[in-house]
């Protein structure tokens, strides 16, 4: 075994600084097939698609047609890259993303296929977003064993969602393509209309000058001039049905994603927590004197939460009742505070009774698991929760005032009494290999980094970080909290927050220049919905993805709606390979396993002091052959020193 002892700081380095040196990328493919199996890729197979680029030059920009070959196979996960000379680290994560959007279009597990891409480059300078989709139509036929078209050419970013995003250069990459006899040009949506600023260089005896001039090109004229027809695409279906003359079946959303099932799950929930911030409120009403004005915004909540409770939308119930209840005990905390004669020692001992109930919720999510994780949704949930209560504890200390030191520990007490309703909401008896998840978490936090990374890479150089910046911050937050949640073996907390990270980054992509975002959202909740049902179908309720669901029913923030309904969709698709893989059966199982906590809101816990966490070694890798792993590590140290 390889023991890495300091995974978590080099995972995290490695996020935001990727080599762009040659012999590196030469010396990891050596490794890669000195300690691959001999039979494991046969090169004579694949699908070999065109690709257009367009790059700048001191006399303007330029295109230039490429080819690109890629193998789907089965294996364990991983993606492999393959050019020469060297390409810019987004080539790498149009890749990454082609496996991710092939591997859901045609529902192949992604986990358990390799798939490899072989790029011809001609020239360094060359990035790979425009790329992506053609290289996910190529996945995407050789999954199906497909045929692909000649004299079709495409350019356009991928996005998470199967939509076709927008690239540049694109007059310069369709003069390439016809200089190569391509009678059919694809683009990206909108894209048939581009703006463009053509560079002049004017000499003048010895002075050099560059003029730039912008004009609006008709790409379906300069195509006819150039003898190519030029459509658009808008999703990944519509490109691959242009390339190969195969339709890719898409399922009908349903109506609506609540099941009987599912409201059965969340109703006792959601009757709880409101009940709870009831009694808390006329608690609060009676004890305290200040926060009046606050107090009545609270009963105007609890009001509405009430509403959505009539309306059968018990997690959003149950969403409203968490806020009024983590106000509320904010109010009752500071009234006690201020009346304390001892402030510091009140504080000391709120501190330590926070650290209690956090403490207890990660030992109540330890014996959940002792008979093995039953519900990864649920389980995961609590993991995740565990995590942000630690994290807010920790946070309480740096803060700067007593009102935020409160505030702080009110939120941590909250996030750890959600771990118990969401154990409370486990209704199976699936029980899921935990060795299985341990390698499942350990891919889908490789990928949400790689995600992540390439958005910010793709992001910055096109210079559109304005509204987007935000969702990158929110994915790196999701990234390193799945990092922490592996580390401590918390797999299926690890496995649904990289999901979040990934949807996170995925979604600030996709709305790279994209202007209909009412079309947008409309499209990311029909695929939640598809996904949803297609797990029912499988005979899985999945509660986590429905609640995401209507979560992102009760946004406002267009963003933040498409993120949750596209968390909604990968959680359903997850779920279901999930419980695919384990081979156990899922039934669902008579009685709660943990009933719903009784509520008690004048009851506050002995405090004692918060055992330590114990610390993690670190991870472990399984090892190589001794042969090819000592000539692999010598090649590559020969490479690297040259």
């Amino acid at each position: 075994m390889i023991k890495l002892w300091n995974y978590k700081k080099s995972f995290q380095h490695n996020r935001y600084t990727l080599s762009n040196s040659m012999s590196l990328v030469l010396a990891i493919t050596l490794f890669i097939l000195l300690t691959a199996p001999a039979s494991a890729i046969n090169l004579e197979e694949g699908v070999t698609i065109p690709i257009i680029a367009a790059y700048s030059t001191m006399e303007g920009e330029s295109g230039v047609l490429l080819n690109a070959t890629v193998i789907v196979t089965e294996g364990n996960g991983h993606v492999f890259v393959d050019t020469q000379p060297y390409t810019q680290v987004d080539l790498q994560g149009s890749a990454r993303m082609a496996t991710l959007v092939a591997s859901d279009i045609t529902g192949i597990d992604p986990t358990r296929h390799d798939f490899y891409f072989i790029i011809e480059v001609t020239s360094p300078i060359i990035s790979g977003p425009s790329a992506g989709a053609p290289l996910t139509v190529a996945a995407i036929a050789d999954i199906e064993n497909w045929q692909l078209n000649d004299g079709v050419v495409m350019t356009g970013m991928i996005n998470p969602d199967g939509s076709i995003g927008p690239v540049g250069g694109i007059p310069y990459k369709l003069d390439a393509a016809a200089q190569h006899g391509t009678s059919l040009f694809i683009v990206p949506e909108g894209q048939i209309n581009v703006v463009i600023t053509e560079k002049t260089i004017v000499r003048k005896w010895d002075i050099v000058a560059v003029e730039e001039k912008t004009i609006e090109v008709d790409l379906v004229e300069r195509g006819q001039e150039l003898n190519v027809e030029v459509v658009e695409a808008i999703t990944i279906e519509d490109a691959v049905e242009l390339f190969t003359g195969h339709g890719i079946h898409r399922s009908e959303p349903p109506i609506g994603v609540w099941s009987a099932e599912y409201l059965d799950v969340l109703r006792p929930l959601g009757r709880n927590v409101l009940d709870e911030a009831n009694q808390l409120y006329l608690v609060a009403v009676n004890e305290t004197t200040q926060f009046s004005s606050t107090l009545e915004i609270q009963k105007v909540l609890l009001e509405r939460g009430q509403e959505q409770y009539d309306e059968q939308q018990y997690y959003a119930a149950t969403n409203t009742g968490l806020f009024v209840l983590n106000n509320l005990k904010f109010i009752l905390w500071w009234e006690e505070y201020s009346n304390n004669k001892d402030q510091d020692e009140y504080l000391n001992n709120l501190y330590q009774t926070v650290s209690l109930e956090v403490n207890q919720s990660r030992r109540e999510v330890e014996r959940f698991k002792e008979e093995g994780v039953k519900d990864v949704d649920g389980v995961g949930a609590a993991e995740i929760r565990v995590v942000m209560a630690e994290q807010l504890l920790a946070d309480a200390r740096s803060t700067e005032t007593e009102i935020d030191y409160v505030k702080t520990l009110a939120l941590a007490s909250m996030r750890a009494e959600t771990v118990l309703w969401w154990l409370s909401l486990v209704n199976t008896d699936h029980t899921t290999d935990d060795d299985m998840l341990k390698d499942r978490a350990g891919w889908y936090v490789g990928t949400a980094s790689s995600v992540v990374t390439y958005a910010r890479t793709v992001i910055s150089e096109s210079d559109s970080m304005h509204g987007l910046s935000g969702l990158l911050d929110e994915a790196d937050v999701s990234l390193d909290r799945a990092v922490i949640e592996y580390e401590r073996g918390y797999y299926s907390g690890a496995i649904y927050d990289s999901l979040l990270a990934y949807v996170q980054a995925s979604t600030a992509i996709s709305l790279m220049g994209y202007s209909d975002v009412g079309t947008k959202i409309q499209r990311s909740a029909d695929a939640a919905r598809v996904s949803i049902e297609e797990s029912r179908n499988a005979g899985i309720e999945p509660v986590l993805a429905v609640s995401a669901y209507e979560y992102a029913d009760s946004l406002e923030t267009p963003s933040q709606q498409i993120v949750e309904y596209n968390y909604a969709r990968v959680l359903a698709k997850t779920t279901l390979q999930l419980t695919t893989v384990s081979n156990v059966s899922h039934s669902v199982v008579s009685a709660t396993p943990i009933p719903l906590k009784t509520v008690c809101p004048t009851q506050t816990p002995t405090p004692t002091p918060a055992p330590q966490v114990p610390a993690e070694d670190g991870l472990d890798v399984p090892g190589f052959p001794i042969p090819s792993g000592i000539l692999a590590v010598f090649a590559i140290a020969v490479l690297l020193r040259r």
